[in-house]
């Protein structure tokens, strides 16, 4: 279509629904409405094959136990007890408990008995009905197996990782093996941290373990060179039976002569890794940092302070972090006015945006901690272990839009919408002004002076997406954008 006929469309006049994105927040829930006899330990989730949301905890004491819920039309099923057998896990608090992935229906849950084995359990329906335990992997004598994480493939099959050491917990490398028959059995275990630099890994710290796109498989883990203990990725380009490079994605060289407890997150992204990790060292010391790692060019990116939502706020810890193309969140646990509460970042625009505008995502007396979150359906799914309540609470985070009806004429009309990379804008007026382009969150990402009536955008440096363009700061004009 040649320029001139296309501005002579764009002059139709038309109804708009004047708009302002907003984030909506949920209410927090109970999962088990308020049933403190469940327990509340080391909340995980993932989403089943009816894009169901599904919670795993556990119950400590001298009652453990596994269960599963499933959220259904905004209601949590009852809680379904898993079954280990005679066996005595070991459920240590938060990120070092037992964990779980799935794909659609298939859903895994690995633990470890200490000083034994690491075991998996088996549901292909959901979480209803499970498998026996399975010895994913025994070490052999004079070694232990402990902190096991979890991803599963496109097919269903797991991997399983976890920190390898001595009896005496030192001599410590990071370790994997993978099923290729539902958890069934499982293949030898594979050395991941051979190539991190040091003779050892973070001894108690958890890690994380996920399979991009292409196959191939990424752990990330807290290193120990000597007391740095940094974090490090290590990639393995065939599928988990080898792991031949390692990388150090931490700029914050925390040198420190114990065990934190504390491991990394991190999210596939395209061709990008986000990870969120705590460190006690730093540009802006003790504190939750997050990071990026290019996979097609190997490279890692500059380590960034995350803030708290407060001047006042410390203690941020426990991060996590979830999304799909630019839109990442990171969820993590911190003091506020004498409370423990988690708190959320949410960003549209990618990495870059995760520092701005952090919120307190619960607003509950007592203590919230040892966050987990999920991107699913256009929303975040958040769980956290809740102390007043004895349970663990559930929260969405979605994208919402705010508004009325309105009819009038433009002040300007617009081009193509959908539009890849070019935008032409026709105006009333020759006054001098300015377009404003926000993001579905309200934040501006473009401020562009403009005189004169016909106005040529080149938009090719926003991501895919949702926009809202106006001429002048206010939203009365604002047209809705769709970006391919």
């Amino acid at each position: 279509m040649r320029k001139s006929t296309f501005l002579f469309i764009l002059t139709m006049m038309f109804s708009f629904f004047i708009a302002q994105a907003q984030l909506i927040v949920s209410e927090a829930i109970s999962v088990t409405n308020l049933d403190d006899s469940y327990g509340r330990k080391s909340p995980k989730i993932a989403v089943n094959a009816a894009g169901e949301i599904m919670v795993f905890w556990m119950r400590t004491g001298s009652n453990e136990s596994f269960f599963i819920s499933t959220l259904i039309n905004g209601e949590f099923s009852p809680p379904v007890h898993i079954p280990f057998g005679s066996l005595n896990p070991d459920l240590w608090s938060g990120s070092l408990g037992p964990n779980m992935a799935a794909h659609g229906d298939d859903v895994y849950v690995t633990f470890e008995v200490y000083g034994d084995a690491i075991y998996v359990l088996h549901s292909s329906d959901g979480g209803i009905t499970w498998n026996d335990p399975v010895a994913a992997f025994t070490p052999p004598s004079g070694r232990r197996a402990t902190i096991p994480v979890i991803a599963v493939d496109d097919q269903a099959q797991p991997y399983i990782a976890y920190v390898n050491t001595n009896n005496a917990e030192a001599d410590a490398y990071y370790a994997m093996v993978r099923s290729s028959d539902f958890g069934e059995t499982f293949l030898e275990e594979v050395d991941v941290s051979v190539e991190s630099a040091g003779a050892e890994v973070c001894e108690c710290c958890n890690g994380h373990i996920d399979i991009a796109d292409n196959g191939d498989v990424y752990v990330s883990f807290r290193n120990n060179d000597a007391n740095l203990r940094d974090i490090w990725l290590a990639k393995s380009s065939d599928g988990g039976l080898s792991f031949t490079s390692a990388f150090d994605v931490d700029e914050t060289d925390w040198i420190i002569n114990a065990c934190p407890t504390n491991g990394p997150h991190f999210a596939i992204v395209d061709s990008e890794i986000i990870f969120a990790f705590f460190s006690g060292a730093g540009a802006e010391g003790s504190g939750v940092y997050y990071s990026t790692f290019d996979t097609e060019i190997s490279i890692a990116g500059a380590t960034i302070n995350l803030p708290g939502t407060d001047i006042s706020s410390s203690g941020l810890n426990r991060p996590r972090v979830a999304g799909s193309g630019d839109t990442l969140a990171i969820v993590w646990q911190e003091s506020f006015e004498s409370s423990l509460e988690i708190a959320m970042s949410v960003s549209t625009t990618g990495a870059e945006g995760l520092s701005s505008d952090p919120f307190l995502l619960t607003d509950l007396v007592s203590s919230q901690n040892y966050p987990a979150i999920l991107y699913a359906g256009n929303s975040f799914h958040i769980v956290c272990e809740d102390a007043l309540s004895g349970t663990v609470m559930y929260q969405e985070v979605s994208f919402g839009i705010l508004g009325v009806d309105k009819l009038q004429k433009e002040a300007f009309q617009m081009g193509p919408n959908p539009c890849e990379n070019t935008l032409y804008i026709r105006r009333e007026t020759n006054k001098a002004s300015e377009i404003y382009i926000r993001n579905v969150l309200g934040k501006m990402v473009r401020k562009t002076p403009i005189v004169g009536q016909d106005i040529q955008l080149d938009l090719s440096h926003l991501s895919s997406g949702l926009y809202f363009v106006s001429i002048g700061i206010e939203l009365e004009n604002a047209q809705k954008l769709i970006l391919r």
